[in-house]
């Protein structure tokens, strides 16, 4: 599991009711050009091309930075031209660790509306998504549900399943994931949540706590429980509970970025899990450690699921706490997307790299077997991988894959002959790194006190401010010419690139 926040966090108590805060401000004093970008969530799968470019990005400069009650660590949601009570605005939307909803003002850093965080024990590490239709906002909080705000002023929508329940354990069961919307192939919205533990003593790998997975359907407010311990059971399980309501089976926590990934060329959804018992290849009901393939609704068949890749040495990996379930599949970058194996990477915090195919990931053509990987290798610049790594296509065609860890950010190229698939370091940017972002060409990601941008090809150090706070799992997010980052010290901050700038 990951490690502990390295921030303390103060408790701020504010007053009670579901009415959202409110903070009038006059008109913004500059225009800066508005195009049709926004950064509905985590997992992004557009670029944006109003980005700074490889001339520009240099030129990058401190806009603002706001003060919010409690760090926010995952990435914001970016909207454009969102109606308002003061006028038509740019949205910044952070989910804190308190599970408190702020959104700001995207050109000032104005808190337009902030929704009082629900009652809960523990934090979150989650990050909010927006729904396609640009209306509401869907955020996670520690009182074990996910919430539903209009963007416009953050009013609950309560009632038809909202707010959704994800767990009923939130003293033991984190919800440490970014929420996740897919649009799969018959045109169906889902939204993603998935669950894992805290870190020692909060109660750590002893608690009662199953990782799992709840999609939620958008159109109907209908959800499915998919649990990676007792899977024949799809329900919300209650802590302590007997074999009625609960499973003796714990652990197998879903602690990565992004909890859930879909992929619309195999129509299929794909979750890693960590720790705890694995016996499925004995037909058990147990997916510890473990990559697992369910329909995007999150059914199964009686609990077992399309597919799965479980490593030979899952019980050491478990054993010595070097699992895979700290971060998740990464899809590699392809320009040949109908034939042949669908490229995946899973890392893990054992310093290895699994290549995956997306179309047999057991190799088996089905679920409940052990190994199937095309190859495993190790991290290129050593070291256990908790983010989540990136994939590019250059000019040439080339893929390349981006890992970053506590010994820096690597660019590899994706190289396959009669070996199989393996990684061709290129080059290593070192210092601390969380997950990387590649945007118009560039590559940026978060240090500690640090944001900074590379070129993809070289590795070369194009932009890089220190003024920011502490970084944990927050990573920048790109649109509109602009960078903003949250970090632990409750700070939001904003670069530009100022007009006249090409």
């Amino acid at each position: 599991m990951p490690l502990p926040l390295a921030v303390v966090i103060a408790a701020i108590v504010f007053p009670a009711g579901s009415e959202p805060a409110r903070i009038p401000r006059p008109a913004p004093i500059f225009q800066p050009a508005l195009h049709d970008e926004e950064w509905l969530q985590f997992a992004k799968s557009d670029t944006p091309e109003a980005a700074p470019t490889r001339d520009s990005v240099g030129a990058l400069q401190k806009l603002w930075r706001a003060q919010i009650p409690e760090g926010a660590d995952g990435s914001p949601a970016y909207l454009r031209r969102v109606p308002t009570g003061y006028g038509v605005r740019e949205l910044l939307i952070v989910t804190t660790t308190r599970g408190r909803t702020v959104a700001l003002d995207a050109r000032r850093g104005d808190i337009l509306w902030q929704i009082p965080p629900p009652p809960g024990p523990q934090w979150t590490t989650s990050s909010p998504a927006v729904d396609p239709d640009r209306r509401f906002v869907y955020t996670y909080a520690l009182d074990g549900y996910v919430h539903k705000y209009a963007v416009t002023d953050g009013t609950e929508v309560q009632g038809g399943g909202w707010p959704q329940l994800i767990t009923r354990k939130p003293n033991v069961e984190k919800g440490s994931s970014a929420l996740t919307i897919a649009v799969t192939r018959d045109g169906s919205r889902y939204l993603y949540a998935t669950t894992a533990g805290y870190p020692e003593p909060d109660p750590g790998d002893q608690g009662d706590y199953q990782g799992h997975l709840v999609a939620i359907d958008l159109a109907t407010g209908q959800q499915s429980v998919f649990n990676s311990m007792c899977s024949d059971k799809a329900m919300h399980f209650v802590e302590n509970g007997d074999e009625s309501n609960d499973c003796s089976g714990v652990q197998s926590g879903i602690w990565a970025r992004a909890g859930a990934v879909y992929d619309e060329v195999t129509d299929r959804l794909f979750v890693t899990t960590g720790n705890g018992a694995f016996d499925a290849y004995a037909n058990g009901y147990n997916w510890g450690s473990s990559v697992i393939a369910i329909r995007p609704d999150g059914s199964t068949d009686g609990g077992t699921p399309l597919d799965s890749y479980t490593p030979t040495n899952f019980q050491l990996l478990a054993d010595i706490d070097a699992d895979l379930g700290s971060t998740t599949l990464a899809i590699l970058a392809s320009t040949d997307v109908e034939s042949g194996p669908r490229l995946a990477i899973q890392s893990g915090k054992d310093g290895r790299i699994r290549f995956l195919d997306l179309r047999n990931l057991s190799g088996a053509g089905g679920p409940r077997h052990l190994g199937g990987e095309l190859a495993i290798i190790d991290v290129p610049q050593g070291g256990p991988i908790f983010t989540r790594p990136a994939s590019w296509i250059d000019a040439a065609g080339r893929t390349w894959v981006f890992l970053a860890n506590g010994a820096g950010v690597s660019g590899s190229l994706l190289v396959v002959d009669e070996n199989g698939p393996h990684l061709d370091m290129r080059w290593l940017s070192p210092g601390y790194a969380e997950t990387p972002v590649i945007v118009n060409g560039l590559l940026y990601f978060a240090g500690d006190h640090r944001v900074t941008a590379l070129d993809l090809e070289t590795g070369k150090t194009l932009w890089e401010d220190r003024s920011i706070g502490p970084i944990h799992w927050q990573s920048p997010i790109i649109a509109n010419e602009r960078l903003y980052i949250t970090d632990g010290d409750g700070g939001v901050t904003a670069f530009w690139i100022p007009s006249g700038v090409q």
